[in-house]
């Protein structure tokens, strides 16, 4: 291997990795999976999601995201029924999302509040406040 070649193949390496943190980065900070960060809590009237559900929490979730997937695990540790809506999966469910206007999952509805994005000590405070506690 000549020295050319070591340098082009570490350039591109170094290209590879760089479009891989960027990807992440971008990824994350989307809007489009949200975790952590970015967290909302909005209070309202949430019964006629509840009524179309048929449960008194419900989740609308993606099936290839991770941060729905932990929601999930949350609430199947701590023994909380609730209604699963996966919007890539289920037509209904899309048509839902989008009239509820959900751009970001997951989306947990509890009570009078709704949690969009996941960030557990938060979904375990709002499991407590509304008397789901494990």
């Amino acid at each position: 291997m000549n020295f050319k070649s070591i340098l082009t193949t570490i350039a591109v390496v170094a290209l590879a990795l760089g479009l891989g943190v960027g990807a992440g980065y971008l990824v994350r900070n989307s809007g489009l999976i949200g975790g952590g960060k970015g967290v909302e809590l909005e209070q309202g009237d949430y019964s006629a999601v509840y009524a179309k559900a048929g449960g008194d929490i419900v989740l609308y979730s993606l099936s290839t995201c991770p941060f729905c997937h932990k929601a999930k695990e949350l609430l199947d540790k701590r023994n909380v029924r609730y209604v699963e809506r996966v919007i890539d999966k289920d037509e209904v469910a899309r048509k839902e999302a989008d009239g509820l206007k959900i751009k970001s999952v997951p989306v947990i509805y509890i009570g009078d509040q709704s949690m969009r994005g996941f960030d557990e000590a938060k979904l375990v405070e709002l499991l407590e406040k509304h008397g789901k506690k494990a």
